[in-house]
């Protein structure tokens, strides 16, 4: 899978909210905010991370100013450019 490899837990999340956002600009919606299709469990175990890990990666995403999480579901992307940087490209 692509989005595993060698990627750290960051570039993981960086790169499954950026293939979301491309998703929704694929289907016509807006590219923020995304809307996560699953829970951090999902996310965790699609990802090959513990659930521990990727709240603590939206955490860290948060304080760098890339994300923003207002409510379950939904994250903003204020600077998708920088997330792109963190993504490590896809």
């Amino acid at each position: 899978m692509l989005l595993l490899g060698r990627k750290t837990a960051r570039e993981r999340v960086a790169s499954f909210l950026l293939m979301l956002s491309r998703r929704a600009v694929r289907a016509g919606r807006e590219i923020d905010p995304v809307i996560l299709p699953m829970t951090r469990a999902d996310i965790a175990d699609y990802l090959g991370l513990t659930v521990e890990t990727v709240s603590r990666t939206f955490t860290q995403l948060k304080k760098a100013g890339v994300v923003e999480l207002h409510e379950a579901g939904i994250v903003h992307l204020p600077d998708p450019a920088a997330l792109e940087e963190l993504g490590g490209g896809i």
